[in-house]
């Protein structure tokens, strides 16, 4: 099966300098194009969350991992913002190829399959560490990391010790990790509560797999 490259860089420093230009077309000639104004607001706000963490977490042997989770986290909103614009570009009869292509926007749908949608999900081994947090590793199944997936989504759901735990859907806290392992800083107010979790795949299109890994533990 054929897979288009992804139109959105993955690395963080080439998506840093993407969305910049993105961005910065959009601004100058998103209302001749046509561009949802509110999409174009939240855009800025986005954009702004993101760059003052990512000034942080882009200095070398300076940032921890609370740093770049943090980041990581705020990526989250914003591509998926700049993913909605760019698909409604592909289809917009006001734009250009050209104009497209100043933004980015590869317009080769047709042509490319997408990244496909997990249908299994990773093995987790959570170790607390101390100080609200622990460490979580990830290991793919035996077939290995399913094509086109970008990483892990973790939505975390707290309750009190022998009651009945979260839904997924009812989980208050999420959070995207790129790489097989990473570090999770749960709130003060958590503190001596039990916790489960849900992982699962995410692909380039930010779309979750069909299939969630349940683990939990007590945050302390």
């Amino acid at each position: 099966m054929e897979h288009s490259e992804d139109w959105v860089p993955a690395p963080m420093n080439e998506f840093i300098i993407f969305s910049d230009k993105f961005s910065l077309e959009v601004l100058t000639h998103g209302v001749a194009w046509g561009v949802n104004t509110d999409d174009s607001t939240e855009l800025v706000k986005e954009k702004k969350t993101l760059k003052d963490n990512y000034v942080i977490s882009s200095v070398p042997r300076q940032h921890n991992s609370l740093d770049i989770q943090k980041t990581n986290e705020a990526r989250v909103p914003y591509e998926a913002r700049i993913r909605k614009m760019g698909m409604a570009m592909k289809t917009n009869t006001i734009m250009t190829d050209l104009d497209r292509s100043s933004c980015g926007v590869v317009n080769d749908s047709t042509t490319k399959t997408q990244s496909p949608i997990a249908d299994v999900s990773p093995v987790v081994q959570y170790e607390r560490s101390g100080n609200l947090g622990g460490e979580v590793v990830f290991s793919n199944p035996v077939a290995g990391k399913p094509t086109g997936q970008d990483g892990v989504s973790v939505s975390f759901g707290f309750y009190v010790t022998n009651a009945t735990p979260p839904t997924e859907a009812e989980c208050t806290k999420t959070v995207l990790f790129t790489k097989k392992h990473g570090k999770v800083v749960f709130e003060e107010s958590r503190n001596g509560m039990a916790f489960i979790a849900y992982a699962r795949y995410i692909n380039t299109r930010l779309i979750l797999g069909t299939v969630a890994t349940k683990f939990g533990g007590i945050v302390s």
